[in-house]
């Protein structure tokens, strides 16, 4: 599996003032969530969002959500930091050259949504009363304004066929 991440901040105007580029990390309770579905018992990524923690992942991914703490001079972020995801923003294709299944997802927080410097954003499922982290990325500080509208391009490649000389 592969994952990546874009990030645009936009002004009003549209104008891009900050791309970031990234790749992402699955976290161990995103591959339970993945596991889960096996048995029927999963939920659906259905959340988007950001956080102010730039510290990198432990060597279990035991990561269990995005922070919104306050870091050096740099306050939490306004709420919301999420924001929900629709079904028609999935999009799904399939590459038999590459013998692979490619997931897109676009979100967006609006202008008045997390305020302040961002450095993480993840995918999220709610299920139930249950908050999971799928993936978690960090990346070089953005700072966003009121005026400013921060959107997410994740691309996940799932492989498929004979995977036995991946392990």
């Amino acid at each position: 599996m592969r994952a990546h991440l874009t990030i645009e901040l936009k002004n009003r105007s549209g104008e891009t003032i900050a791309v970031r580029r990234r790749h992402n990390a699955v976290m161990q309770d995103g591959a339970k969530l993945i596991a889960r579905l096996f048995a029927g018992t999963g939920g659906a990524i259905t959340h988007m969002g950001v956080g102010t923690s730039d510290a990198p992942d432990g060597d279990n991914f035991a990561t269990t959500a995005l922070s919104n703490a306050a870091i050096g001079d740099a306050k939490p972020l306004t709420a919301p930091t999420e924001a929900p995801i629709p079904v028609a923003a999935f999009t799904i294709d399939v590459n038999e050259a590459t013998r692979t299944v490619r997931v897109r997802v676009r979100g967006t927080l609006p202008d008045a949504a997390a305020v302040g410097t961002v450095r993480e954003a993840g995918l999220v499922a709610h299920v139930g009363a249950e908050t999971i982290l799928y993936n978690r990325v960090t990346f070089a500080p953005i700072i966003k304004g009121n005026d400013h509208e921060l959107t997410l391009f994740w691309e996940v490649t799932f492989p498929y066929g004979d995977l036995q000389a991946i392990f």
